[in-house]
């Protein structure tokens, strides 16, 4: 009886320690394993990227962080608003991490703006958006911040499908609010990239008044938060003070804008040009401007520096391309003409500027090609090795299926984009002659050779800088939508800038292919195309016979003649049906092969797990088992114990 009293009070005892030792266990991991974190996302969304760390570390003075968040308010909403509070969450880890890293410089204060109080006046004072959810409830979702000196900035709505770009958001906004001055970029282009911004109020009276409100371009406005964007004048080319100049589709430039363009460059200026073989925009854009660029005398002077170009040359990779429609009369299919990169655009690419490429559109772009030596050379975006390129003119442009037809890939990625880095000679042997002479003045100070290394930067597309192809418009505004915009402000910051802002800018969506898929469907594509190209040499075959039964047709074998004719017809007829019949099949055949592919992953995903449970269980259960009987077997007597042997051994 004594024994059993121990043996329960024994048991008592071991349950208290172990509550005990389990809250001893949470708590020290609560406190001591405060700043331990484990990011298992492959895009690590949830881990500060090394520009940030090194940013933060520049802080040298206070930074006061209000984040505004209608906490009450979502709680008393829809569920659509309700789901804002795990977005809220992680705006909030991320501004923690900025905080701890930040070496106590940034402060941060979250703030719950409740209705008629100063802190929803201060919201609204500081511009913050907001959204009326009752008569009396008012949802922000907003950040302020505010440096020492006075200077303040903010993020007037955190949008949840910006999540991959919230890192870079927050980076820019303390690197605006702690650097007083901007480098000056310049703008040269035949086209109106920036554009004087109209106030909200000016903008609803243009519209109501009938008239086309058009601010400057996307990227224009995201370049602007970083830098001092200024329009290089045609007539009177000003390039002092500059950091870099910005080439888009250069077309029709004056000799003296080259000229001053070229002693730029000479003068250790750099250069981030964008060309384009097929400016699909240009029309809609500027009525008359060329769809090619660059003009002829521009090429020259591109050439001098050693980059190639070839006229109506394009670039293509049918495993980067897109499905969709180029016309609505048109069944969807793959478009060669544009190219959607990935990951597998910058496998083996070093280079800040595209490094953290996740997905890129660009519409019939061209190669790029560097031909002289003692330069570095950096391919910043390119094909895989399957791309190769291919020459369109006129109508052949308009239609991507015979393009698609006509292809054949190649053996060597194509480059897209490339970084030219050393000493230029110039284009000019010496200054040349201009209508006016006194713009002549500067003759003496003509360099024929760069003194120092700069750089060229060119893109052969202009497309994928428009706000068709890098933004898309949304309830909240116009909204980046891959990384075209990213490919150019880090092209402009790598020659001008921090270039701690493009780890942090490249940081974010990744776009995940399907290559066992996407093979299945070029093979089925290749069956289709094949047997389409056999139909319409049927039909072609068809009209041939029938132009000469027409041509043999007289006053006395007509009749003759249209029977011969409905007969042949028939035949054809018949013919096409049995062919359109292996058509499906064939389209059918692709189709039933990646269903079954994913009707095999689905299986995999729904068994796999319960599987693996079962598996662990049975383990459990024999290995408790195998414990229980050693127990049991350590506390017999000896004599009992010996027993129990022998009489397994004599059972054996």
């Amino acid at each position: 009886m004594e024994n059993r009293f121990i043996k329960e009070n024994e048991s008592k005892l071991k349950a208290l320690l172990g509550i005990l030792s389990m809250a001893f266990l949470v708590y020290s991991g609560s406190v001591l394993l405060k700043k331990v974190r484990f990011d298992f996302t492959e895009e690590n969304l949830f881990t500060l990227s090394e520009g940030t760390k090194k940013i933060l570390k520049k802080i040298d003075s206070p930074i006061r962080l209000k984040l505004y968040y209608s906490k009450t308010a979502a709680n008393k909403g829809t569920e659509g608003i309700r789901s804002f509070n795990n977005y809220f969450e992680y705006v909030n880890v991320m501004l923690n991490q900025f905080s701890e890293h930040s070496q106590n410089n940034i402060k941060l204060e979250v703030i719950d703006p409740r209705p008629d109080t100063p802190e929803e006046e201060d919201a609204i004072l500081y511009g913050l958006r907001r959204f009326n959810l009752t008569e009396s409830e008012r949802y922000f979702f907003g950040l302020v911040a505010e440096s020492e000196g006075g200077k303040d900035d903010v993020i007037d709505f955190f949008d949840p499908n910006q999540k991959d770009r919230l890192e870079y958001d927050l980076v820019k906004l303390i690197h605006k609010i702690t650097n007083s001055e901007k480098p000056q970029i310049g703008i040269l282009s035949p086209l109106d990239i920036v554009k004087e911004e109209l106030s909200p109020y000016m903008a609803q009276i243009m519209r109501m008044q009938g008239k086309s409100v058009e601010g400057s371009w996307g990227i224009a406005k995201l370049a602007k938060d970083l830098f001092e964007l200024r329009i290089i004048d045609k007539e009177k080319p000003d390039f002092s003070l500059l950091k870099a100049v910005v080439v888009i589709h250069p077309v029709g430039f004056s000799e003296k804008v080259r000229y001053e363009l070229d002693q730029f460059l000479m003068r250790g200026g750099s250069l981030v040009v964008f060309t384009d073989p097929h400016f699909s925009q240009a029309s809609s854009m500027a009525p008359g401007l060329s769809m090619a660029s660059p003009d002829k005398r521009f090429t020259e002077i591109l050439e001098k520096y050693g980059f190639k170009f070839s006229p109506s040359t394009f670039v293509g990779d049918k495993y980067l391309t897109r499905v969709g429609q180029y016309s609505p009369n048109m069944p969807p299919t793959r478009l060669l003409p544009i190219i959607d990169c990935d990951g597998r655009c910058i496998t083996d690419v070093q280079d800040p500027i595209s490094s953290g490429l996740k997905s890129a559109t660009f519409i019939y772009p061209g190669p790029v090609e560097f031909s002289k030596d003692n330069f570095e050379v950096t391919s910043l975006v390119k094909t895989t090795s399957k791309g190769n390129t291919y020459v369109a003119r006129g109508y052949q442009l308009n239609n991507p299926p015979s393009l698609w037809q006509s292809f054949n890939e190649g053996d060597e990625a194509k480059s897209l984009a490339l970084k030219v880095v050393g000493q230029f000679e110039s284009a000019y042997e010496k200054p040349p002659k201009f209508d006016n002479a006194k713009k002549n003045e500067k003759a003496t100070n003509h360099l024929s050779k760069a003194k120092e290394k700069s750089a060229i930067i060119l893109f052969n597309d202009v497309d994928f800088l428009t706000d068709r192809y890098a933004f898309q418009k949304t309830f909240l505004g116009m909204a980046v939508t891959n990384s075209n915009s990213t490919l150019f402000l880090n092209a402009i910051e790598a020659l001008s800038g921090d270039i701690d802002l493009l780890s942090v800018r490249s940081k974010g969506r990744i776009k995940r292919t399907f290559d066992v898929i996407e093979q299945i469907e070029f093979e089925a594509e290749k069956n289709t195309s094949e047997k389409i190209k056999e139909i319409n040499q049927s039909i072609a075959k068809f009209q041939l016979e029938l132009n000469k039964i027409g041509q043999k047709a007289g006053a006395t074998n007509v009749a003759l003649i249209q029977n011969e004719g409905l007969k042949k017809r028939q035949e054809l007829n018949k013919k096409i049906a049995l062919l359109k019949k292996q058509l499906r099949s064939v389209k059918r055949e692709g189709r039933e092969k990646i269903e079954s592919l994913g009707k095999f992953f689905q299986v995999i995903n729904t068994m796999l797990v319960p599987f693996i449970v079962v598996i662990i269980g049975i383990f459990y259960l024999q290995k408790r088992k195998n414990l229980t009987i050693t127990k049991k077997q350590a506390h017999m007597p000896k004599y009992s114990r010996q027993n129990t042997i022998s009489q397994k051994e004599a059972r054996t």
